[in-house]
């Protein structure tokens, strides 16, 4: 045999060793989970949802990301006088009344702990202590969280006890002043 074909036959156990290793990272960054979120509903003074205008201001202020959540200004939907939302990947979705909403979101490792956001609205600041931390596991991945009218202060969500029915949007007497 001649030095070449020598060298390919040698070689071929490294190539497949490479093919597979190859092939095993691939697989690794094609997995998907379902991103934890928080969609928190700004409202005004009055107890109205923020426009959109008014809610990207609000949003302009924010750090990119606070822990390990990235931040944006999007829209919920929601149904039932909203009591329940619709998820953004319904085929549903678009039948849901659309309302701005500041989105706290990590799709890269799956989980997120959220803590507290400052929020300015009309010189005025609120303090939001959110203490949610959303594991890989649980189902209850995705949250919309109702507000308090926009005031000045400190005031934490308190979700201890919540039933979690599917869809449910957290209601604004889970709000209480931070002590």
């Amino acid at each position: 045999m001649n030095r070449k074909k020598l060298f390919l036959i040698a070689n071929i156990p490294c190539a497949l060793l490479f093919l597979v290793t190859c092939a095993w990272l691939n697989l690794a960054y094609a997995q998907y989970c379902n991103p934890a979120l928080v969609s928190y509903i700004v409202r005004d003074e009055n107890g109205k949802p923020l426009t959109e205008e008014a809610l990207k201001s609000v949003a302009e202020q924010l750090p990119r990301s606070i822990g390990d959540a990235q931040i944006y200004a999007g829209e919920v939907s929601l149904k039932e006088n909203g009591r329940r939302f619709y998820r953004q990947e319904s085929v549903d979705w678009d039948k849901g009344e659309k309302v701005p909403a500041l989105h706290f979101i990590n799709d890269g490792n799956c989980a997120m702990r959220l803590g507290n956001v400052t929020l300015t609205y009309h010189g005025k600041q609120m303090r939001l202590f959110f203490n949610i931390s959303i594991t890989r596991t649980q189902p209850d991945r995705r949250w919309v969280i109702d507000s308090l009218p926009f005031q000045e202060g400190s005031f934490v969500v308190d979700v201890r006890g919540w039933p979690w029915e599917e869809n449910e949007v957290v209601s604004v007497d889970r709000w209480k002043a931070a002590p």
